[in-house]
């Protein structure tokens, strides 16, 4: 933070001879009297010190995240606001690209003028993501020769003299972190050095990172950069406006020192805030309150427009319709390319329903199972009432389409429905669904991510649209009180109304999380290949670069952009993903829901579309415990496998389940590689890709049903054998 005092006390006591605040040197690695080594800021611009930092020469914004890009705010939780300026951002150059015949762009993507990102929605926050990748430029490091702790190998992060650490500044408590280059951008002087958390960092803490002994591929030390020596080795820059940072370093090193780390060792050091509770989490939040208050001790209203009946083996009704959920969104029905409704510029704003009063009609699909009733023709049928769950569709996908058809009319949510008599019910994940796709939004905030708010509110929206779901059917006015949903001689509901399960996949999986964490009548929930924190997934997603990075790339053709892009939009999607709500499923849950919140995650080994990886954070950072042994496919990568993660010991398991479900070896047709280790994606032609396995095996729907109950608990399905998918034996998971 510019101006940053924080321990100041600490600083002094390490300037003390110097006469703390009276000195503008620092702390100088020359004994008094020596002459200091010479400075060379020649390529250094002390004009733009007000919004870049130089101790990355090559990027404005780097390192990142950083305090620096704050400033002090006292109407804040963390004292803190980001304080992004548009002449550091990133500029997206302009985009010609027509619609592509294979479906990925389905309209022209056209932008005629260079566009940086314009900073007021960033700037609303009081400190960065929970979940941030952290970004430095050393071009010419070699993390092997440095001894940088991989994705494969995570507990030597902790060692107190491994070369990158990150120190919760407070508690001096090491982060357990991993260190990669971005494996997307070769040339060094666009190759950024990422470092990620291997469990999320907390809300509203302060963390420092510190690289040390930094080498390059011949073992030499790495060049220090010119200006970060000034600070490190007490030379004065002569810059007033370089000399005004000085007392925020002295307080980075007092604390480096007291957690015992060398000052003359540091290559680069900075220290950043993560957002807190409040800033992460009050829009949602907000609007939530304020629709669930509107509706006082009613039910939503809501029309179904269908009913089809005698669908298939499995279903014996399909009923279609639309409900309303306040509108909090800038259109009239809260359309493709709507973002949140502000009564005012004031970064403290929350949304407000549109001209006060405004709905959105939001669809609806529920699957009756025939071992619910069997016939609805057969009018003195018996009824076997169904449990009540809301189901999660994936990528772009759409759960309401007139038919029984697509992924939530298809062969894993039929046999979950058939196998165990539960009613789902779906909406689509509006923001994230079919329809952000066709018209085009999707793409065209990737040409200008300004436009990025246009996708999370809406996702936001289609969060509370979920919940207003979830209303209609434990609602006594809702759902029950229509007589299709009711059958037989006694006019018996066709489902259990008591509670409400939620089961969701890949997408489901990675927007499940936030519904489970912040909905009032949501207690448990089955998150199906998930992951967390899109900064993360989306370079690990197979299919990326095909689907989404050209238009991103061309936009921003600059390697150090395109890594800094994702961190960005990461701040923003904490709103309405996993990433943001975590640390509210581990103990610490939000005001205004219910305390006793569980998931199970159903997780592929080696899944070529949500990284493996991104759950095992998931799990370290909620508190999830893993069935053991895990099978893994053929030599594991990890040299020490699910690191910081306790094992079940014993059956039913009553917490956070974490299962890891192996669809076989490398042999003939069975299994597939592991997908690659760094922030690429798998080879596109997928081979055998187990992402889809887990919802297709026997045992893993009987465990998601065992789960999925008031008094449910992870049970054991495996024995004492690794959890093996019906991909395993042979068995197809494909219709």
């Amino acid at each position: 933070m510019r101006n940053q005092r924080n321990l100041l006390a600490l600083a002094c006591s390490v300037l003390v001879l110097q006469g703390c605040l009276g000195s503008s040197s620092g702390s100088s690695s020359s004994r008094p009297g020596e002459p200091q080594p010479e400075l060379d800021l020649s390529g250094f611009d002390p004009a733009t010190a007000s919004y870049c930092d130089h101790t990355v020469l090559a990027h404005c914004m780097y390192p990142f995240p950083n305090n620096f890009f704050t400033r002090e705010d006292d109407s804040t939780p963390t004292r803190l606001r980001v304080d992004f300026d548009v002449r550091g951002m990133p500029v997206a150059r302009p985009v010609d690209m027509p619609a592509d015949p294979s479906r990925t762009r389905y309209v022209d993507i056209k932008t005629t003028e260079p566009a940086a990102i314009q900073p007021e929605q960033w700037n609303r926050n009081d400190g960065f993501s929970p979940g941030s990748m952290l970004l430095a430029h050393l071009p010419g490091i070699d993390l092997q020769q440095t001894g940088a702790v991989r994705l494969t190998d995570l507990e030597p992060s902790l060692d107190p003299d491994a070369p990158i650490m990150v120190i919760n500044a407070a508690s001096l408590e090491q982060q357990l972190i991993w260190a990669e280059l971005d494996a997307n951008n070769t040339d060094p002087d666009q190759q950024a050095l990422i470092i990620r958390p291997a469990r999320n960092f907390e809300e509203g803490q302060r963390y420092i990172a510190v690289i040390r002994n930094a080498k390059g591929a011949d073992g030499e030390p790495l060049a220090v950069n010119e200006l970060f020596r000034a600070y490190r080795d007490g030379i004065d820059t002569g810059e007033a406006a370089f000399e005004e940072r000085r007392e925020a370093m002295e307080d980075i090193f007092a604390i480096l020192t007291s957690a015992g780390v060398e000052r003359d060792e540091i290559t680069l050091a900075w220290d950043f805030t993560i957002a807190s509770q409040k800033s992460i989490t009050e829009r949602l939040l907000a609007i939530r309150d304020d629709a669930f208050g509107r509706l006082g001790n009613g039910a939503p209203a809501f029309t179904i427009t269908e009913v089809e009946d005698d669908l298939n083996a499995e279903f014996s009704r399909n009923i279609l319709g639309t409900f309303e959920v306040p509108n909090y969104l800038n259109q009239p029905g809260g359309g493709v390319g709507a973002s949140f409704n502000y009564a005012s510029d004031d970064p403290d704003a929350l949304p407000v329903v549109l001209d006060g009063a405004e709905f959105l009609q939001a669809r609806f699909r529920c699957q009756i199972p025939r071992t619910a009733v069997a016939d609805f023709a057969d009018g003195s049928g018996t009824v076997q009432p169904a449990r009540a769950a809301i189901y999660g569709h994936g990528l772009f996908g759409q759960s309401t389409y007139a038919i029984s058809g697509g992924e939530f009319g298809g062969g894993q949510v039929r046999r979950m429905q058939a196998e165990h008599n539960i009613m789902f019910c779906a909406t689509d994940w509006i923001g994230m669904a079919q329809d952000d796709l066709v018209a085009g939004n999707i793409h065209q905030i990737l040409a200008d991510l300004t436009g990025l708010p246009r996708q999370l509110d809406r996702s936001q929206q289609g969060l509370l649209n979920f919940m207003f779901l979830a209303e209609l059917m434990e609602h006594p006015d809702g759902f029950a009180s229509d007589a299709r949903f009711r059958h037989g001689a006694g006019d018996a509901l066709v489902y259990d109304p008591a509670e409400v399960f939620y089961d969701g996949n890949s997408q489901g999986g990675i927007l499940g999380g936030a519904l489970v964490a912040t909905a009032p009548n949501i207690h448990r929930g089955v998150l199906g290949v998930p992951g967390s924190n899109y900064s993360l997934l989306l370079r690990r997603y197979g299919p990326f670069n095909q689907r989404f990075g050209p238009v991103l790339y061309e936009a921003y053709p600059d390697g150090l952009d395109q890594s800094l892009n994702f961190a960005l939009m990461q701040m923003l999607w904490d709103r309405a993903e996993n990433n943001g709500y975590l640390s509210h499923l581990a103990g610490n849950f939000l005001p205004g829901t219910p305390t006793d919140k569980k998931v199970l995650l159903h997780v592929a080994l080696g899944d070529y579309q949500v990284t493996q990886w991104s759950a095992e954070i998931m799990a370290r950072t909620i508190g999830a415990a893993v069935h053991g042994p895990t099978a893994l496919l053929g030599e594991s990568v990890d040299s020490n496998p699910l690191f910081g993660i306790e094992r079940i010991e014993q059956y039913p398991y009553d917490g956070h389940g974490l299962m890891i479900w192996d669809s076989g070896d490398v042999s003939g047709d069975k299994g597939n590689p592991f997908p690659p280790t760094n922030n690429t994606g798998p080879d596109p032609s997928y081979g055998n890709d187990p992402h889809e396995s887990p919802r297709n095996t026997v045992a893993a729907r009987q465990q998601k049903s065992d789960f999925m109950r008031s008094n449910g608990a992870v049970t054991d399905v495996c024995g004492d054998t690794p959890c093996y998918s019906d991909d395993y034996t042979g068995v197809s998971r494909l219709d």
